[in-house]
């Protein structure tokens, strides 16, 4: 081997003659290559009166009459009144005079370092170009900023963005092609913002939290509550929840539920809103404040304080009890065939109180919603309460016995005793239902009782 494998120096041969060519040579390329320093890497024409010295990079479609001879990437160094070509490999790393940065060769081209005198060292770019607004430029699919967990730290991790002044911008922005659609921070003040934009040069203020209170506005930079939401659409300021399926018409199936008090001060309080599939707004409930309540559009309009008119009311507690002319007709229940026709009972949800470590490691006690499981199995109560007199001496299917129970226990067999009535919850308007009927229905078989009584009599 008569030359070195990376910088390819000529090494002096045993019993060499003139062994100072070959030194010369070796210094005269390490002069070249130690503290290596180009002129450019994009001049292209070979330059027609160089200085000794001189190196340049070869850009693409180099001309001259060494430079074209020589490889793209390469070196020429201009050297004893001779263009000379280095050949470089990868992490090779030269100055570049007309950039002011260094570059280093990454084995298919030249790429930017940077580094070098304290102005560059101010700005550095990974797979990018930094410039002297961003000093920090990165080109990556994703960028992590983890905890410190090497030296060790404290498991904590930051990213810090600081302002000078009140009156200037510390936030985030996020662009599509460079252009803004969306920023967060504090922009011009010291309050917390979310806006969003277009094309970048008109901005709609979509979140506004006040630092000195914490009262969040949505649409508004004046929020007056904990959570202030104002619009400016038909209907006054509204919170709306959307969903969204299947559906007629070229809106799908959208329902969407407002609230608001859209009336004069006086008449409704609060009004629940839905929005059709059509777009159309519909009244659904209104809370009156002489404390009325209205569901749908019943006619008539509100009843007064501590009513509700609705177009129906639909309850579980309304069994039905046709049970008892099976009693009458059949002689006997059928038990399963009622049960079957109860509701199916439905799982509860309760509050539970537990001791919880919060993201600080401090224990703490906090609510959670549990599921209480249903009943289980469907029975049909008041149809057993009712079998369960059947052919004792206050069966409420003979007139001795319906009469005994009434004198006795001073209220009718379907009907809760004076007792057992919680006068402070009362009793579902559907279990009342069911107790009406059953107890007319109970006097009816009697009523025909007695109706053929009277026919026996008329007939002897």
């Amino acid at each position: 081997m008569d030359q070195s494998s990376r910088l390819s120096l000529s090494y002096v041969a045993p019993s060499q003659a003139q062994k100072h060519v070959t030194v010369n040579e070796t210094f005269r390329r390490l002069d070249a290559l130690t503290q290596a320093s180009v002129r450019s890497r994009t001049v292209t024409a070979e330059p027609g009166a160089p200085d000794e010295g001189d190196m340049y990079i070869l850009p693409s479609g180099a001309t001259g009459a060494s430079w074209e001879n020589f490889t793209e990437n390469n070196i020429a160094a201009y050297q004893d009144g001779a263009w000379v070509e280095i050949t470089i490999f990868e992490g090779f790393r030269v100055w570049v005079d007309d950039d002011d940065a260094f570059v280093v060769f990454n084995g298919g081209a030249w790429a930017a370092l940077t580094g070098g005198a304290s102005e560059t060292a101010l700005k550095f770019g990974v797979n990018a170009t930094a410039d002297a607004t961003n000093r920090l430029s990165v080109k990556s699919d994703a960028v992590l900023f983890s905890h410190d967990d090497l030296t060790p730290g404290s498991g904590d991790a930051q990213v810090k963005v600081n302002k000078a002044a009140s009156g200037d911008t510390a936030s985030h922005l996020f662009q599509t092609n460079f252009s803004g659609r969306a920023e967060f921070g504090l922009t011009g003040d010291d309050d917390f913002h979310l806006k969003v934009s277009p094309d970048g040069s008109s901005w709609n203020e979509a979140l506004f939290v006040d630092k000195d209170t914490a009262l969040s506005g949505f649409g508004t930079a004046a929020p007056g509550t904990r959570i202030h939401v104002y619009g400016t659409n038909a209907m006054g300021s509204r919170l709306t929840v959307e969903r969204s399926g299947s559906g007629a018409g070229v809106f799908g199936a959208l329902n969407g539920l407002f609230v608001g008090a859209t009336e004069p001060l006086g008449t409704a309080g609060v009004t629940f809103w839905t929005t059709d599939s059509g777009g159309a707004d519909n009244k659904r409930l209104e809370l009156f404040n002489d404390g009325s309540l209205v569901v749908g559009a019943p006619t008539g309009g509100a009843k007064g304080t501590g009513t509700i008119n609705a177009q129906s009311v639909y309850d579980d507690n309304a069994l039905l009890s046709c049970y008892v002319f099976d009693q009458a007709i059949d002689g006997a229940i059928d038990r399963a065939k009622w049960d079957a026709r109860t509701p199916e009972p439905q799982p509860g949800v309760r509050k539970k109180r537990t001791l919880q470590s919060n993201d600080k490691g401090k224990d703490e006690i906090v609510e959670l919603l549990e599921a209480v499981p249903p009943a289980p199995k469907r029975e049909h109560a008041p149809m057993r309460k009712f079998a369960r007199r059947i052919g004792g001496t206050h069966d409420p299917l003979t007139l001795d016995g319906y009469a005994r129970h009434w004198k006795e226990k001073r209220h009718l067999t379907s009907m809760p005793n004076e007792a057992a009535f919680d006068v402070e919850k009362g009793m579902a308007a559907g279990a009342w239902i069911q107790r009406l009927v059953e107890t007319v229905e109970i006097q009816a078989v009697l009523i025909e009782e007695l109706n053929q009584r009277i026919k026996n009599i008329e007939a002897r």
